[in-house]
Formats: C-alpha cells, structure tokens, sequence
C-alpha cells in the first residue's frame, strides 16, 4: 500500500490518507500497539518525502504559498519544467486554486495548515 500512495498522482486522495494518518498519530489511536505506530509513522514520513509525487507536490505547494518562478520550483524540486506543469495540473484537478502573478504562481496562504507543514 504505501508503495502505491507514494508513486499514485492523486492528490486529494493521498492527502485525505495523509491528513488521517497525521492526526491518527497525533491523537495517539496508535499507542497501544508499537508496530502499528510505527508502520504508520513511516508511511507518513514515506508520503513526505520529496521521493514521492505527493512529497513534491506538498513542496510545491510551501514554495508558492510564497510565490515562485517555474525555474525557482525546478531548481528546488530538480525536476523538468513537464514534470512540474504535471503537477500543476494534477493540484488544480484536486480543486487548489492555483494563481499566476506576473511569473509567480501562488496559492492561498495556509493552505497546508492542516497538516501543519
């Protein structure tokens, strides 16, 4: 399972399970069965990671929370421009309302607050 969440490009559906999992751990539901938490917690540090679609599109998201360039986003995620529209694409087909400002993409601030990145 945690193989298929890290290579699946569906936003919406990999956060809800992120989100989840986050608060899961932080209500400590896990606490009675270390194996349990821990197979959790390193799904969630797996999904994070900047190895995974959705870790990248997380950092995308943080980048142009502060408004960034497509070349400062490529730098950052050392990726081709493609991948990066990919992304894009795939953000704004989960309903993230993504704004172009001169060559500065942005989104709403505190967009990720939920899970307190």
């Amino acid at each position: 399972m945690a193989a298929n969440l890290r290579n699946k490009s569906d936003f919406t559906e990999t956060f809800a399970v992120h989100a989840a999992l986050r608060q899961a751990l932080k209500g400590k539901i896990f606490g009675k069965d270390p194996k349990v938490r821990g197979a959790a917690q390193k799904l969630v540090r797996s999904l994070e990671s900047e190895r995974s679609i959705y870790g990248r599109q997380l950092k995308m998201i943080q980048l142009m929370q502060k408004g960034a360039t497509i070349e400062k986003m490529r730098r950052q995620l050392r990726c081709s421009r493609r991948t990066l529209f990919r992304y894009l694409n795939h953000l704004e087909a989960a309903g993230i309302d993504i704004t172009l400002e001169g060559r500065r993409y942005t989104v709403a601030a505190g967009l990720l607050k939920l899970l307190r990145l």
